[in-house]
């Protein structure tokens, strides 16, 4: 499948910096990279003179400074669900999170490619090395050049050769998938194999259908 990548504005409206995240949907995963704009035309820092760790952006209207970035392979989501902001809180590894937001006019495109990658990927529950590797990528303050586009942040790590520690490795590693079916100890609730609506697969940490947004009623 062709990737899927766009920009979003994720801080509240009328709130200063703005903070807009890249998002790129490929065959290996979900990625995202932060940052911060304010207009160039700003108030200068006092002291300095300067807006402190912003960059002049060329042919744009804005200074921007990294903030964050992250991977999750399709292997290692755990789960995908409804945000409170609309959009989707992709889970995954041990503790990694990634929320995408969009404009209505792609949601669709956005629940396809997720659907369809998880079908083609489903989850592996072991230590995976590459998934390790994404986790260095995010965690490391070296950026080379942090304004470049994500997706070529994603081909460079793609080349880049990375020392794992146990712990990291550690982080890949996933909870064994919960059953469909209730249990009578924990009274966990069963997810239905198939949407009821459009008879799309379910998953079992599904809130929602990934087709067609139906709501899942859980038994």
């Amino acid at each position: 499948m062709e990737q899927l990548t766009w920009m979003a504005q994720t801080s509240p409206p009328g709130e200063m910096p703005i903070v807009v995240a890249e998002y790129v949907l490929n065959e290996l995963g979900v990625f995202v990279k932060r940052e911060r704009r304010v207009p160039k035309s700003a108030p200068l820092n006092r002291l300095t003179g300067f807006r402190v760790g912003y960059k002049a952006i060329p042919g744009t209207e804005y200074r921007a400074a990294p903030v964050d970035r992250n991977a999750i392979l399709w292997q290692k989501v755990t789960s995908v669900a409804e945000s409170a902001a609309g959009g989707f809180c992709v889970r995954g590894n041990r503790k990694d999170e990634i929320e995408l937001r969009f404009d209505a006019g792609i949601r669709d495109e956005v629940l396809c490619f997720i659907r369809t990658m998880r079908d083609l990927r489903p989850p592996v529950t072991a230590a995976d090395y590459v998934a390790a590797a994404w986790i260095c990528w995010r965690d490391d303050d070296d950026w080379g050049d942090p304004f470049a586009p994500l997706s070529d942040m994603i081909a460079e790590e793609l080349n880049t050769e990375r020392f794992l520690e146990p712990e990291v490795l550690e982080e890949t590693v996933l909870p064994d998938a919960p059953s469909r079916t209730t249990d009578a100890h924990t009274q966990q609730p069963a997810i239905p194999a198939f949407c009821v609506r459009c008879g799309a697969k379910l998953y079992s940490d599904s809130r929602f259908c990934e087709s067609c947004g139906a709501q899942i009623k859980v038994h």
